[in-house]
């Protein structure tokens, strides 16, 4: 059970700079009622479209093979039975076209792959994705938290997460590892929230340039 009163009062007292941001962008959706289930598979594939892209060709992309496809979300009998050329088409490369079609298959012949994870632990979660094609760490990590709605993970892979960290904490400046460890931990065990607002801040800031 959710409670966003706990969590608001956790991060507020461990982290002072968390007050105003909470404040600002209001409740994280990460500490909302899921009312309605979540399709695993489809989330997961998802991830992949969006990997190295922007937020909107990524978008792009996608709305581009549902109105192909005549779908709302993926399945693996869609990408199964849809031609390589025919997703690339719609502005897939390659690779993710491969790695979607593989997934596609090793869930047609274990269907319960993704929702078995529900109840195991993160770094399980982390090495059984890791074997599909497509996935690396970053992907598994944010399957975690938009996924399964894993509460405390964090991602130093997240380009984002990063820029926000530089912006709340560091006045914009580079932050080591360990630096960024020592801030994350006073979030612990909502980091998955945290994070949420590392990304509101840099999404509503201009580009860091880089020295």
């Amino acid at each position: 059970m959710i409670n966003w009163g706990t969590i608001k009062n956790h991060l507020i007292e461990s982290d002072e700079k968390m007050e105003p941001l909470i404040h600002q962008f209001g409740i994280s959706p990460f500490a909302k009622k899921i009312e309605t289930d979540i399709n695993l598979f489809d989330n997961l594939i998802s991830s992949i479209v969006s990997q190295q892209l922007s937020t909107k060709v990524a978008r792009t992309i996608k709305d581009r093979i549902y109105s192909f496809g005549k779908i709302t979300e993926f399945t693996p009998e869609f990408l199964i039975r849809t031609s390589t050329e025919d997703l690339r088409m719609c502005g897939l490369s390659y690779a993710k076209c491969r790695s979607m079609k593989e997934i596609s298959e090793v869930l047609i012949k274990k269907p319960d792959y993704l929702t078995s994870l529900y109840d195991k632990s993160n770094e399980f979660i982390i090495e059984k994705l890791i074997k599909l094609r497509g996935i690396g760490i970053w992907t598994a990590e944010m399957f975690q938290m938009f996924s399964l709605r894993r509460l405390d993970i964090f991602s130093h892979r997240d380009a984002g997460l990063i820029k926000g960290i530089r912006i709340v904490y560091f006045d914009k400046e580079k932050a080591e590892l360990d630096e960024i460890e020592k801030i994350t931990s006073k979030w612990k065990p909502y980091r998955s929230i945290g994070s949420w607002y590392m990304w509101q801040v840099a999404n509503n800031e201009p580009p860091i340039n880089k020295k």
